[in-house]
């Protein structure tokens, strides 16, 4: 069974979905959940399925180093095989990055736009400003630069006329829910 560390910064739908997935399906157990953030949700989510949910605190003058030092010693303790990030807001260092590949483990994003497109923090707000007709989210592996790794799988879906910002950002959620456990058991399993 392979394990899974999940790095969050929100409300963790997508961690909570995964924790549904890997319980359910039985190819994978998360074995934490780290934050950025005290007061996530993503925490209280990870308690309630009995999965160790731990905020890692970046002091007033750490460096993005320092602090990926430190989750990386946390990570170290629960021996992941995959880093899925859910929301997680922060780029990661080229040495964080560096220290998991040599390991073998895979670290892997969601993002809320078809990549290339839209890449950054408001991937579905500046899809839906720039007016597309479709838009999606796409799951990749990280790398150093923002949104650039590459792409593993993409889910397309239309812009309703009419919608508000907030129904489509809701409804590509929604969507995300199912697509990042379909993909992860696709890329457990090897058929991706």
């Amino acid at each position: 069974m392979k394990k899974i560390a999940i790095l969050a910064s929100g409300s963790g739908s997508n961690a909570e979905a995964i924790m549904k997935w890997a319980k359910a399906s039985g190819l994978a157990e998360v074995v934490c959940v780290l934050s950025d953030k005290r007061e996530a949700r993503v925490l209280e989510r990870a308690f309630n399925h009995n999965v160790p949910g731990l905020y890692v605190r970046k002091k007033k003058l750490e460096s993005r180093e320092e602090y990926d030092q430190k989750l990386i010693v946390r990570l170290a303790d629960f021996n992941p095989d995959w880093i899925v990030l859910a929301g997680y807001m922060k780029l990661l260092t080229p040495k964080f990055l560096h220290v998991f590949r040599e390991s073998g483990v895979r670290v892997i994003n969601i993002h809320p736009s078809l990549l290339p497109l839209f890449p950054g923090l408001d991937g579905y707000g500046d899809a839906y400003r720039a007016g597309v007709k479709e838009s999606g989210c796409t799951i990749h592996y990280v790398d150093e630069g923002m949104d650039t790794g590459e792409i593993i799988a993409q889910k397309t879906f239309p812009l309703i006329p009419g919608e508000t910002l907030e129904e489509f950002k809701a409804r590509g959620l929604l969507i995300e829910n199912v697509f990042y456990p379909e993909i992860l058991e696709k890329l457990l399993t090897q058929s991706l």
